[in-house]
């Protein structure tokens, strides 16, 4: 029978103490605050956080927010699943100064090596066919993670499988589409649903899904069209550190180009509070070794915990507001 809520963060609270206990800290009164699912505790203008039990590989990016909302000046997480730690690792050679990251074994806490350098997907060319399926029904067709995909306003519409192309918004569509319209021809099926897209997907669009999802990603739509909106030369999609897995949770979108003095330029799109931004920029500061990075975000999510949180990042970075084209 799984854990409450409440006795889990209990649990969860007395694992934090008892660890920092061990590491040689004197907790006095101090107590665990619940984070999620994981457990975060601050001692000494320190953030010491035991990562979320679900979901560890947002753990980094939560540590960052909470020291940056409370300006704290060092971060520690702690890690039970060893290929989590290694990533927040990796991610942590891309901030500055870095985060303490350890991997718990029984109740000590243990250095942790970053893992490899993940290298970028070289995808294959896309096929005419795609191309002219896609052009026909005025999508754009993009490549990311190295696979082909077709987009409106950043919003993806099809995608090339195994030289299969689904239609459809999301893995759920897909398949759906797939079973209701099987005999539909793919071209009127993604002319179809371009149209239902663009009905919604426009200036002033108003709480619909397909107005809310992936806003990020629109954003970065904006900038690859006109990248002087940010003062550079040029502008291109880059692959995530991190394949998103869905279109609801948010996820920054990347791109890199060139300013006026030919330096190399990381963009980060971002809405919202993303628990990701920064660990995900610092991985791609690690892959990429950018000269400079601009983060974009709307002027009201020009947030300080925002704006203190990405001055982590390793690379001169600038916080950028822009009115999202939805406005």
């Amino acid at each position: 029978m799984p854990l409450d809520p409440e006795r889990r963060a209990e649990l969860q609270a007395i694992k934090l103490r008892a660890l920092i206990t061990e590491a040689g800290h004197d907790l006095g009164q101090t107590q665990p605050e619940t984070l999620g699912q994981g457990s975060a505790l601050i001692l000494d203008n320190c953030c010491w956080l035991l990562a979320d039990t679900e979901r560890p590989e947002i753990s980094l990016g939560q540590g960052i927010l909470l020291a940056a909302s409370r300006s704290l000046n060092e971060l520690h997480v702690l890690f039970d699943h060893p290929q989590a730690a290694a990533k927040a690792a990796r991610q942590a050679q891309g901030l500055k100064p870095a985060p303490t990251i350890s991997l718990i074994t029984e109740r000590t806490l243990a250095p942790v090596t970053p893992g490899p350098v993940e290298l970028a997907v070289t995808p294959l060319p896309c096929p005419d066919d795609f191309i002219n399926l896609c052009s026909g029904a005025g999508v754009e067709t993009v490549v990311e993670h190295g696979m082909w995909r077709g987009e409106i306003l950043g919003l993806e519409v099809a995608r090339l499988v195994d030289g299969i192309t689904e239609v459809g918004v999301g893995r759920f569509d897909r398949e759906a589409g797939a079973l209701l319209h099987g005999d539909q021809p793919t071209s009127q099926a993604l002319a179809a649903a371009a149209d239902q897209v663009r009905a919604q997907r426009h200036p002033g669009a108003g709480a619909h899904p397909l107005a809310t999802l992936v806003r990020e990603r629109w954003l970065r739509h904006t900038l690859l069209a006109d990248p002087t909106l940010v003062g550079l030369s040029d502008l291109a999609a880059l692959d995530s550190a991190t394949e998103r897995t869905n279109l609801r949770d948010p996820a920054p979108a990347f791109a890199w180009g060139t300013n006026p003095d030919g330096q190399n330029v990381l963009v980060a799109c971002s809405t919202g509070v993303d628990v990701n931004l920064v660990p995900q920029t610092a991985e791609l500061i690690v892959r990429h070794q950018p000269d400079q990075v601009i983060v974009v975000v709307p002027p009201r999510d020009q947030l300080p915990v925002v704006e203190k949180s990405i001055q982590l990042l390793a690379a001169p970075t600038n916080l950028v507001p822009l009115e999202g084209p939805w406005t």
